[in-house]
């Protein structure tokens, strides 16, 4: 990869001062499955199953909105659309991509561009190369822990461990009966789980909502029994 594209990247970034919060936010709907309630600097989320690409932008979208900036890693499939849809300021974003001549260097492509892009940017979105091995992955945790950055990586890869994964278990969607009518919300169960998460947690929401990207479901009523 070109070094002066990948300086590129980080350089009109890297020079506003971050944050120094301990934390970034997440939508309150999402806080219970988080052992801080909320995206913790230096640590990475795993989001996994048939909403990963969704859940990974609704966790970022929040702390997005309150001036935090996402980079988009090597994921070809992800559109601005789907993720100004789920409530990410497009004018906050953004995606960078290894170079796909990179072949069998691919996983050391991702590397170098994601120790650029932590340079820079405070969220990263990204999907681990399956190629990927200990020693680059090593090193970019360690960039990411000395950045103070947080990783959500899409789907899940044998060599890479995140601090947390949200594996979503159901997911429906509402608004069609008998074939007709219009998709209007997705209904999910997520669980939260690994090593910061002593108990597995689980969570039920709308992913989009009907009428926002993100919604909570609140659970039923507890059923009150007669006493005596």
């Amino acid at each position: 990869m070109d070094q002066s594209a990948v300086a590129a990247v980080a350089t009109p970034l890297s020079a506003a001062p971050l944050v120094a919060d301990r934390t970034l936010p997440v939508h309150d709907a999402l806080t219970p499955l988080l052992p801080d309630g909320a995206l913790v600097r230096g640590r990475s989320v795993a989001c996994t199953g048939v909403t990963a690409t969704s859940l990974a932008l609704a966790l970022t979208a929040t702390a997005a909105q309150a001036g935090a900036w996402l980079a988009v890693v090597d994921v070809g499939w992800l559109g601005v659309e789907a993720a100004a849809e789920l409530g990410v300021p497009l004018e906050r974003l953004v995606r960078v991509d290894s170079d796909p001549a990179a072949g069998r260097r691919r996983a050391a492509a991702w590397a170098e561009l994601m120790g650029a892009v932590l340079d820079g940017f405070e969220l990263v979105v990204t999907r681990v190369p399956a190629a990927a091995g200990p020693a680059v992955v090593r090193r970019v945790h360690q960039r990411v822990q000395a950045r103070g950055a947080v990783v959500v990586v899409i789907g899940e890869t044998a060599a890479w461990s995140s601090d947390v994964t949200l594996r979503t278990l159901e997911a429906t969607w509402e608004g069609v009966a008998d074939g007709h009518g219009h998709l209007r919300a997705r209904r999910v169960v997520l669980e939260s789980s690994g090593r910061r998460v002593p108990r597995p947690r689980r969570a039920e929401l709308w992913l989009p909502g009907p009428a926002a990207a993100v919604e909570a479901i609140p659970a039923p009523p507890s059923v009150l029994r007669p006493t005596g």
